[in-house]
């Protein structure tokens, strides 16, 4: 069985988004609210807490926060919490997607909840009473998040987040730690770790959890890693001070030196759509014109517009779909980024799978409405937008606003990207030059 956490591997404090964290930040004045467009879901990964919304996963999804400094501030007063509370319940009201509020009365919700929160003895009861009331919409992308898991969003989000580790992104499989990202400049990269790998011991005893690999900073610790297709070894790894920049990474397939893969592995960092932009013009500096690029999206869980908007410039542009709310209708409108000229006749090919959620699913989808081909296998149909609405007290909440549909009027929430071509092999049992979706998509230049 693969369960689907998500863990950074280093030394610190564990913490799912709904766990209950004494030492979270209070506020000191009656909360308020301010909006701002948000990224669409990050279905896990994601990196957790989900910049956007997370989906509902078993068990939890978690990270950890390494750095979280605890905060000591005056406790709300009653009054405080309680205009909290309202301004939450409010902030959902006026502006959740569905006018049937997912099938639940929110009007009752109110009423059963405002008891709890005046009876609420203190500010994270409070934070765990309103995780719960946000949690009833079952929508996998609202939520409300405690300030020091807003602190940690904003740090993965600008690329600042550190922490004492090795310096890996991990799915958390039932005896395994699947390596889905190697941070630059990290213990892990200088040894040679890449994605696709799975930590399968540590010290020689099988993989149980992350808390095997945690350690001070100068540690050493002997990891058993098994990539695809090849015999386990063993790595000795020195901890440090990691930064949690998450990064894209290119290459020209050694089998198939006319063809490019670029890997996205989340569009929650604020600069991916750079990042981006930057490995796809080292692609195309090769003296070799290409024949056909592969983008990976497989376990992408989202991340902000602006990302989304950033690359598909490089292929598309024009109005290419309509994000709508209950009132409105907003185009989603391209502009030609700096490789769109060399770009947009490139043969494309586009990587999903279950995993692939939110704007990942919104990009696969607008790339294939276009002429890319989409292989793998259909999307997670988890494409709401979701609007962060920060609080005073450091909180934040996260409401699902609005949707999105193609020109044609195509929806993929709950049905997904359906591929062209399925590829039901398991991607994380392959080495990249043995994928068999990349392989059939090597194939598929050659007979265009």
């Amino acid at each position: 069985m693969r369960y689907r956490w998500l863990l950074l591997l280093g030394i610190g404090l564990l913490a799912s988004c709904t766990a209950q964290l004494p030492w979270a930040a209070t506020p000191t004045v009656p909360p308020t609210s301010t909006a701002t467009t948000a990224p669409l879901a990050l279905a896990t990964p994601t990196l957790l807490p989900s910049p956007t919304a997370q989906p509902s996963l078993e068990p939890t999804p978690t990270l950890e926060l390494a750095q979280a400094t605890p905060t000591t501030t005056t406790p709300m007063s009653p009054a405080e919490r309680l205009a909290l509370f309202n301004n939450v319940w409010q902030t959902v009201n006026e502006h959740y997607l569905y006018p049937d509020f997912n099938g639940v009365d929110w009007a009752a919700v109110r009423t059963e909840i405002e008891p709890q929160v005046q009876a609420a003895p203190d500010d994270e009861t409070l934070y765990t009473i309103l995780e719960g009331m946000v949690a009833k919409l079952d929508d996998q992308h609202s939520r409300f998040a405690r300030p020091v898991e807003a602190v940690y969003e904003d740090a993965v989000a600008s690329g600042t987040d550190s922490y004492v580790g090795i310096g890996v992104l991990t799915i958390h499989e039932e005896n395994a730690a699947f390596i889905t990202l190697v941070f630059p400049d990290s213990p892990a990269q200088e040894a040679g770790l890449m994605r696709g790998d799975r930590i399968t011991a540590v010290e020689g005893q099988p993989f149980t959890s992350a808390d095997q690999i945690r350690g001070p900073a100068g540690s050493q610790v002997r990891l058993t890693i098994q990539t695809p297709q090849a015999d386990p070894r063993e790595l000795l790894i020195t901890r440090r001070a990691v930064v949690g920049k998450i990064t894209p990474s290119g290459r020209r397939l050694p089998n198939a030196p006319t063809v490019g893969y670029l890997l996205i592995p989340s569009l929650w960092a604020d600069d991916m759509h750079t990042q981006v932009v930057s490995e796809l013009s080292k692609l195309i500096a090769d003296p070799q014109p290409l024949d056909g690029l592969i983008l990976d999206l497989r376990s992408n869980g989202g991340g902000w517009r602006s990302v989304l908007e950033g690359i598909l410039g490089q292929f598309v542009s024009g109005e290419v779909g309509n994000f709508y709310s209950q009132e409105k209708l907003y185009p989603l409108n391209v502009k030609p980024g700096l490789l769109y000229e060399q770009l947009h006749q490139v043969p494309l090919a586009v990587l999903i799978d279950k995993d692939s959620a939110s704007y990942a699913e919104v990009l696969a989808g607008t790339l294939q409405f276009n002429g890319a081909l989409v292989l793998g296998q259909a999307s997670q149909g988890n494409t709401e937008t979701i609007f962060q609405y920060n609080f005073e007290d450091g909180s934040r909440l996260w409401v699902a606003q609005e949707g999105f549909k193609l020109p044609d009027g195509s929806n993929f929430e709950t049905t997904g990207v359906q591929p062209n071509i399925v590829v039901e092999d398991d991607w994380t049992q392959y080495t990249i030059p043995n994928d068999p979706a990349i392989l059939q998509a090597i194939v598929s230049f050659s007979e265009r």
